[in-house]
Order: structure tokens, then sequence, then C-alpha cells
């Protein structure tokens, strides 16, 4: 199941549940054929999004850096260069130290001094939006990779650490391939 249809299953599921508990609201909510209800589902959705956009549109103005935007909604800044021209392509091993942050300003993860991580790029389980970033850059480039939600963690968040839908930023510098 995409990350999409989770959430509008679960904001089914949390619209539905809300509404038994107040009998007014739950006449409200009576949907009289399934394209009223994808309707309603659909508005709901692109009215989270519009937030987060404008959230991390106020995001990336307090940063002070110039963004490219792609397609999906990723953000990127290469903030530093080395000049290489070294990239990285699906199925090559990048070696990363990173620091992954919620918007908030609270760190999520970070790689250990002197211990990168490593991971295999459009094949290996991390975030869409780190794979989709991580071929942005060259080898020795550091950049500000700004994540939307259905990029990162999407609908369940992670564990804990990073609440469902959340975006997440990653300061992540590209050391090396393999």
């Amino acid at each position: 199941m995409n990350r999409i249809n989770g959430f509008l299953i679960l904001f089914s599921f949390l619209l539905l549940s809300s509404a038994c508990g107040d009998s007014q609201n739950a006449s409200d909510l009576k949907v009289k054929s399934k394209k009223e209800y994808r309707e309603l589902m659909i508005n709901s959705h692109k009215a989270y999004l519009d937030k987060e956009r404008l959230l991390l549109d106020e995001y990336e103005d307090s940063i002070g850096l110039n963004f490219e935007k792609t397609g999906s909604g990723l953000r990127y800044s290469i903030y530093s260069s080395k000049g290489s021209q070294d990239s990285i392509q699906k199925g090559d091993i990048a070696v990363v130290n990173y620091t992954l942050t919620l918007i908030s300003g609270d760190t999520a993860y970070q790689s250990l001094p002197g211990q990168p991580q490593e991971f295999i790029v459009a094949l290996d389980d991390v975030e869409a939006g780190l794979h989709e970033g991580i071929v942005k850059m060259a080898i020795g480039d550091k950049a500000i990779l700004i994540i939307p939600a259905h990029l990162a963690h999407g609908v369940s968040g992670d564990q804990g650490v990073i609440p469902p839908q959340s975006p997440v930023v990653y300061d992540v510098e590209l050391i090396g391939k393999k």
C-alpha cells in the first residue's frame, strides 16, 4: 500500500472515530456516495499538503540558503562543494556523514564521528527523499535536504523518534562511494 493510501485510510479512521463521540458531527459526515467520500479525502489531503508546503517554505526561508525543488517535493541546497565531478548513481553504495533533524530542530539521528553510514542508492531502506537527494550530489559535497513527510517516514513515523506525517531535514556530506 502506498503512503498516500495509508494516509487516507488513517485520516478516514480518525475522522470517523472522532465523529462517533458527537452525534451532530456524525450527521454532518454522512457521505452519500463513494465519489463524495473520495472528494472529501482528496480535499482533506490537499489541505494537509498545503499546510505542509507553507511550513517547509517558512523553514527554507529561515535557513538563508538557495534551494532547488524537485517535482516530488524534495528541496535541496548544496552548500559546500569540493568541485568533484565524481557523482553517485543507483546501485552505488553511498558513504555519508549526516544529521537528521525534525523541522523543530530536534535531532532524531546522526552518524557518529569517524563512523560514516553506508546505504545502497535507490535500493536500501532509507527515506525516498534521501535517495533522491544523494544523486544530486558529487563526492565531497555537503547539502541540506528538506524532505516532506511523504518522502520521509509518512503516516507511520519512525519508532517514536519521528512522529507521523513529519517532514525531516538532512544535513548530509557525501564522503565517498563503493
